[in-house]
């Protein structure tokens, strides 16, 4: 019994003390007897306190970004998908602008008696062939001439019912007749009673377009214009640019490189003539 009075005694002394502490330590901070330690206390607590506030604000933004993360995901999603339609969009009109473009020359450049059908390069099976769209069901076949306005692109040399392969001029197998020309025909269909200054052969080389077999004599210079004028073709077709022309005067003929005016790798709609 007396044991338990004491205990209440002490909680009750505490009590007091703890109250009369309070109250006397407010009467000191209201005269200001306690700014020296509440300086020193802020002094040292400030940062810690300044550095907690740091931290739980970094924690809490982490811990949205968690709890969002989720939303991110979709957000992100959403993105990829209208960074897909857009380019789908743009590579759709870049392939009908192309189409128009090469449209416009050959409806400008080719005969009016002959009868073309439009085709979509597929790929570049090697650099020296492509495969084109249109085949045995489309009236294509082996012989036809492959053109992109005035200009040659290849012969077919193998077709299946819907595709066909063509061989380009820098195919080893390649072997055609041409004549150069100055250059400023490669805007319009090249005509019949245009200045030939010098006729020669080219094919298929390592090293790209060879031209042989030009006359010594010949008028022509790097840049002149080769025309392709072989019956396996039958019309004028321009080739490319002469260039890397032979300088030796011992040798009995003149040979070169033809530089082409198709670029092969980014060729996407050819005609093919064809005969119904």
């Amino acid at each position: 019994m007396k044991k338990g009075t004491s205990q209440l005694s002490k909680e009750y002394f505490l009590l007091v003390f703890s109250v009369f502490a309070g109250v006397l330590f407010f009467l000191m901070d209201t005269l200001g007897i306690l700014s020296p330690l509440r300086s020193g206390i802020s002094f040292v607590v400030s940062p810690v306190a300044y550095e907690a506030s740091v931290i739980g604000r970094e924690g809490r933004e982490y811990l949205e970004t968690f709890i969002r993360l989720r939303e991110f995901r979709d957000e992100y999603n959403q993105l990829s998908i209208d960074i897909y339609e857009k380019e789908v969009e743009n590579s759709f009109y870049t392939l009908l602008k192309e189409e128009n473009e090469s449209l416009k020359k050959q409806i400008a450049l080719v005969g009016v008696d002959q009868n073309y059908i439009m085709a979509k390069v597929l790929n570049g099976e090697e650099y020296d062939f492509l495969r084109i769209n249109k085949g045995e069901s489309s009236g294509v076949v082996v012989g036809d001439v492959v053109t992109l306005g005035n200009m040659f692109v290849g012969i077919v040399t193998g077709v299946d019912r819907e595709s066909s392969l063509v061989r380009l001029a820098t195919n080893r197998s390649s072997n055609l007749e041409v004549i150069v020309v100055k250059k400023g025909v490669e805007e319009g269909k090249v005509r019949e009673d245009i200045s030939v200054l010098a006729r020669g052969v080219v094919n298929g080389s390592a090293d790209g377009i060879r031209i042989e077999n030009i006359a010594m004599d010949a008028d022509i210079s790097n840049g002149d214009v080769v025309v392709v004028n072989d019956s396996k073709v039958g019309e004028y077709l321009i080739l490319g640019y002469l260039v890397g022309l032979s300088e030796n005067p011992a040798a009995t003929s003149r040979t070169g490189y033809v530089s082409s005016i198709v670029d092969y790798n980014r060729l996407v709609t050819v005609f093919v003539r064809v005969t119904f």
